[in-house]
């Protein structure tokens, strides 16, 4: 495990080079794969809600977004 210099003030051209990060070439990298494609945007919407500890009161609550 990396031993940290918490402190330390690197630039952050620095911290790129200490983690071996770059630009990202090919943005399909960050695309997730969390959701069924034949689920809604609705559901989804409903269960993010959910997740975020939020109830919902019933059909006439407001809208989710």
């Amino acid at each position: 495990m990396p031993c940290y210099n918490f402190d330390a003030d690197p630039t952050l051209d620095e911290i790129i080079a200490q983690q071996g990060k770059g630009p990202i070439a090919d943005l399909s990298v960050l695309h997730g794969d969390f959701w069924p494609e034949e689920e809604s945007i609705e559901s989804f919407l409903v269960a993010l809600h959910e997740w975020r500890g939020h109830k919902r009161a019933g059909p006439a609550a407001r809208p989710l977004w």
